[in-house]
């Protein structure tokens, strides 16, 4: 059995095409598993009445108030049963052929993930637009190489062995609203030990007006919220690879990529909030330059210019840094 987990919050807009998507898949033993995070509107009722009318097996779990994206698909993790998982948004849709395509290619290698393209479809009338993210890997690898190769599939084009994530207690970070997904991701690729791919874009994610990231981007609080969010869960995910990885590789990137790109952010936060103080007081912590230094190499420079450039301009120039960033 394969357990689908769909979080939903205020989406009764969009959840008839993505539960009618699920339930045309073409591979019969799936689990539909629908955590509606205390939704305002008949996301709920709309999804109670297509689910009960399928002839899929499905659980439908209301959460009393409102706890984020990332509690909720834990909630969907802690109550299925598949021996492997997906992920599905609840405003994109999904090919019929979506997961009978990843159990394919993860049941024939063995393997703790699999994953895919995705297509992007926007209501603009853009025509679509199909990504793929295999490009340098080969069928099997180590979750390190697609790390290095920066390739990280999004979490939606995945299918997980459930073993694998219990294994490693992988979940989402309750209460991270932005970045909880590449964090999620980083971790479960450094664990994992084989990981194969279909080129295949099954998957599709949606761009409309109603999008999450357009919703909680509205406004300056609601924007300095989501980078806070993402900074921490960037710290997360580069202290996790540091004492979690067995890969020399992955270490490298951690220490001179990750870790000061990480400074940098707390940096721009900093000026962000236009707090002069909290700026000079990370720009003067020993701990904070050591980890800006290490990436003043030519490692960074040809992997990431972008962090090698942001942690000279701030070692030489941080008055002109901070200007630059404050809103």
């Amino acid at each position: 059995m394969i357990s689908v987990i769909i979080p939903a919050y205020n989406a009764s807009s969009r959840i008839a095409l993505c539960l009618e998507s699920v339930i045309a898949q073409n591979y019969d033993d799936i689990e539909i598993i629908l955590v509606d995070d205390a939704s305002c509107d008949d996301t709920g009722k709309i999804a109670r009445g297509i689910l009960s009318a399928s002839c899929r097996n499905y659980t439908l779990i209301t959460h009393g108030h409102n706890e984020g994206v990332s509690s909720a698909r834990n909630t969907g993790l802690y109550a299925s049963h598949g021996k492997y998982i997906c992920f599905v948004d609840a405003d994109d849709v999904l090919r019929e052929n979506f997961v009978s395509c990843l159990h394919a290619v993860i049941s024939k290698g063995e393997c703790d993930i699999a994953f895919c393209g995705l297509t992007d479809r926007f209501t603009d009338g853009r025509n679509d637009a199909a990504m793929t993210f295999t490009h340098g890997l080969s069928r099997g690898c180590k979750g390190e190489n697609v790390i290095m190769n920066d390739s990280v599939p999004p979490f939606m084009c995945c299918m997980y062995s459930s073993d694998f994530l219990n294994e490693y207690g992988l979940k989402f970070h309750d209460g991270c609203s932005s970045g909880e997904d590449v964090e999620f991701q980083m971790m479960a690729f450094c664990m994992a030990g084989r990981v194969s791919f279909s080129d295949e874009c099954p998957y599709i994610y949606m761009h409309h007006s109603e999008m999450g990231s357009l919703r909680d981007n509205d406004t300056r609080e609601k924007r300095i919220l989501r980078y806070e969010h993402n900074t921490q869960a960037q710290i997360r995910t580069a202290e996790y690879l540091i004492t979690h990885s067995d890969s020399q590789r992955v270490k490298e990137l951690a220490g001179k990529i990750l870790m000061p790109q990480n400074v940098i952010r707390r940096l721009n936060l900093a000026a962000m909030k236009n707090d002069r103080a909290e700026y000079d007081s990370i720009r003067k912590s020993e701990s904070a330059m050591k980890i800006l230094r290490r990436s003043l190499c030519l490692y960074t420079l040809r992997k990431k210019s972008e962090v090698f450039m942001k942690a000279l301009m701030i070692m030489t120039m941080p008055g002109i840094y901070y200007r630059m960033r404050a809103e």
